[in-house]
């Protein structure tokens, strides 16, 4: 009887093991300060994103925006001097994949090294201008393995650098159409950038493109898998403004998490 007992509670812990769900994907989503791109563009992806998956996403945004030109001469001087801190930026060391929209935004020299060494370890989504429109700087004598200069961290981390503006029409680059991030999703092709495509320099050999212009054939989003260190990073010339008015975007996007975090998206759907 005993050992009868012992076999029925082993079967039932095995079967509860067996049914328990994955914790939820962690996500932390560093958000731009308006006006730069709308803020609500991804208040938006975030409820779309929490309405269908197990996600658990933590909101990391810059409590003091850049000055403009309207700013007072001595608040800029007391901004650039010392760039206040982001807040709860640490939180972003427990996910599981990052989604990055900073941009026009001064980060201190302690935070910047925290920002570069997670923004080249972590699985990391791109948004448009998350490679190149942050004001960066390291503590004297302190390096970050794999930048060699903090002004050129996005094409270290993403592959390719900004170079220019360029408008025109998307398509998806011919082989691929089959990739798993941009697969059945025309739509992501049937609007134009105008004046919001960029020019681009791919800088690294293991960069695959996924979207490109038409015309000039200049790369808008792709993917790469690190070949040193096999990070995966995903980067997009979309912005809020498209992930809001866009659901091929958003899916876009969506996948590009799980594809850089090597989830199974599926395991994740409500």
């Amino acid at each position: 009887m005993r050992y009868a007992m012992i076999i029925c509670c082993l079967l039932a812990f095995s079967q509860r093991g067996f049914t328990q769900e994955k914790a939820p994907l962690k996500v932390a989503m560093l958000i731009p300060i308006e006006p730069w791109d709308r803020k609500a563009g991804l208040e938006a992806w975030r409820k779309w994103l929490e309405d269908r998956y197990r996600v658990e996403i933590t909101w990391i945004e810059p409590a003091v925006p850049q000055p403009n030109k309207d700013t007072p001469e001595a608040e800029r001087k007391a901004y650039y001097a010392k760039p206040p801190a982001i807040p709860n930026l640490h939180k972003a060391l427990d996910a599981d994949v990052v989604f990055t929209a900073l941009t026009h935004v001064s980060v201190n020299e302690q935070q910047s090294e925290s920002l570069l060494k997670l923004l080249t370890t972590k699985p990391v989504v791109g948004g448009r201008r998350s490679h190149h429109a942050m004001g960066l700087k390291l503590p004297k004598g302190v390096t970050v393995p794999g930048i060699e200069n903090v002004g050129k961290y996005g094409g270290a981390i993403f592959g390719g650098e900004y170079a220019g503006h360029h408008g025109g029409t998307q398509q998806i680059k011919e082989g691929s159409t089959d990739h798993p991030i941009v697969r059945g999703l025309p739509d992501l092709t049937k609007f134009a950038l105008t004046d919001r495509g960029y020019k681009h320099k791919i800088v690294a050999d293991d960069v695959t493109v996924l979207i490109e212009m038409k015309d000039s054939k200049e790369p808008q989003t792709w993917c790469r898998v690190n070949k040193k260190t096999k990070q995966r990073t995903v980067y997009t010339v979309h912005d809020p403004r498209d992930i809001e008015a866009h659901e091929s975007v958003r899916v876009m996007l969506t996948r590009a998490l799980f594809w850089a975090a090597e989830k199974n998206e599926a395991d994740y759907k409500k």
